[in-house]
């Protein structure tokens, strides 16, 4: 599962090639990516999922859904990746590590200072990269464990009463 929003930044054609390898290589791995879209960004994701999936079977964009239907979509997922290389703040992460999910992350900008060691990581510009870190949490049902239950301790840290607390605090 990839949450967010479809953007050039979030290299989501990388995760989808990614993808398409380890199908080649015989998992039976599906990749269900939901999130508002960029035109541009979009035209280059449609065109990479055509090349890796042209009859559809195992890449699904599910567009932009409902903000009450995610915990059901979060919940029928087995992997979370996150491929971005710039954020702040990603609110699509802190639900998936809530929602006790192993995570494939981008190595780049603030996600290791917010997973630590609750994620495999990769370079989301490195297809092959990509690849290994999914492979990894495929095959190992321990380190899928460790990663889901890291994450989702590390996802206790972070809550809208203290983040206002601690702004109250600040000003």
């Amino acid at each position: 599962l990839y949450v967010s929003t479809i953007d050039f930044y979030k290299h989501q054609w990388q995760v989808v090639s990614a993808v398409s390898l380890l199908r080649k290589e015989g998992f039976a791995v599906e990749l269900s990516m939901v999130g508002s879209s960029y035109s541009k960004a979009l035209e280059k994701l449609n065109a990479r999922i055509k090349t890796e999936d042209p009859n559809g079977d195992f890449i699904k964009y599910k567009g932009t859904m409902d903000y009450l239907d995610l915990p059901s979509i979060y919940k029928d997922a087995d992997i979370f990746v996150f491929a971005s290389s710039c954020e702040n703040l990603p609110i699509t992460l802190l639900e998936a590590m809530a929602s006790h999910l192993p995570i494939a992350c981008s190595k780049m900008s603030v996600m290791p200072e917010i997973l630590g060691d609750a994620a495999i990581y990769f370079n989301p510009l490195d297809i092959d990269d990509i690849e290994n870190a999914l492979r990894k949490l495929i095959d190992s049902r321990e380190k899928r464990a460790y990663v889901a239950q890291a994450a989702y301790a590390r996802a206790k840290n972070y809550s809208w009463d203290d983040t206002a607390e601690r702004t109250f605090n600040f000003f």
